[in-house]
């Protein structure tokens, strides 16, 4: 019996490990993550993929007798940044469109319309959660869910399962690359900032021109109607922001895991 437990156990300590790292990716990305799909039914897809996974990913060589609290808690702490590293590669990416999105509403005045957003269970503009919708449409059109899959499987190979902990560079592109959303969201919702503000400023002068005029409620039905001509164009150029934003999540996927 011992005999038998020797053997296994690499294999065993293994899959739990690989476990750990994928689970935490599909607990962080917006399609597996969503609040309308069941844990349960996450877990069971992180499970079968983990079994997938363990026949290409060289076991760990660790004799019974070498395992430890610490080493296993140091173990599982470099399963869980790994996989928060490619999970939030692409979550951030959801994140920027969803700004933009809020930053839209707010100024045409959809800020006080919340609804609950079905994918991350929170108040969100409504015009916040069609961006998502349209980002998560673009994700799955241009393959994102394969690209996620490559990126996790080429982790193994870039960062074995080891008994470490990241280095300063990882932490600081970490962090840099978290500020992308922020200008993600400025590139997307820039068009109707830009004339929204334009009209208000309009708006402003005319007020101040003739006075007898009620600008203040012939702003609002303008302000959404132009508003809304504009998010038809920005709709129509997200493709492009979303297929190089995507393309800087790789980019930022292979740095990332080469300097951990």
């Amino acid at each position: 019996m011992k005999e038998l437990l020797n053997i296994a156990w690499p294999d065993f300590i293994t899959f739990v490990f690989i476990f750990i790292r994928v689970g935490i990716i599909f607990t962080s990305v917006p399609v597996f993550s969503a609040e309308i799909i069941p844990r349960s039914i996450t877990a069971l897809i992180a499970f079968f993929l983990s079994l997938v996974l363990m026949p290409v990913i060289p076991p760990l060589t660790v004799a019974m007798s070498d395992i430890s609290v610490l080493f296993l808690l140091v173990l599982m702490l470099h399963e869980l940044l790994i996989g928060l590293c490619l999970g939030l590669a692409v979550s951030l990416i959801f994140a920027g469109f969803q700004i933009a999105g809020q930053l839209a509403g707010f100024q045409m005045g959809f800020a006080i319309a919340n609804v609950v957003d079905p994918m991350t269970g929170a108040d969100a503009p409504i015009t916040a959660n069609m961006f998502y919708i349209v980002a998560l449409l673009l994700f799955l059109s241009f393959g994102g869910h394969h690209l996620l899959i490559k990126a996790l499987v080429e982790s193994f190979t870039m960062v074995p399962i080891e008994s470490s902990l990241p280095n300063q560079g990882y932490l600081s592109a970490l962090i840099t690359y978290a500020a992308t959303m922020f200008v993600i969201a400025l590139k997307v919702v820039a068009p109707i900032i830009g004339v929204l503000l334009l009209l208000q400023v309009t708006f402003a002068l005319t007020a101040r021109a003739i006075p007898q005029m009620n600008v203040f409620l012939m702003s609002f039905p303008l302000i959404i109607c132009v508003g809304l001509i504009f998010m038809i164009v920005v709709i129509k150029t997200m493709p492009f922001f979303f297929e190089a934003a995507l393309y800087q999540s790789w980019e930022f996927m292979k740095t990332a895991l080469s300097i951990f």
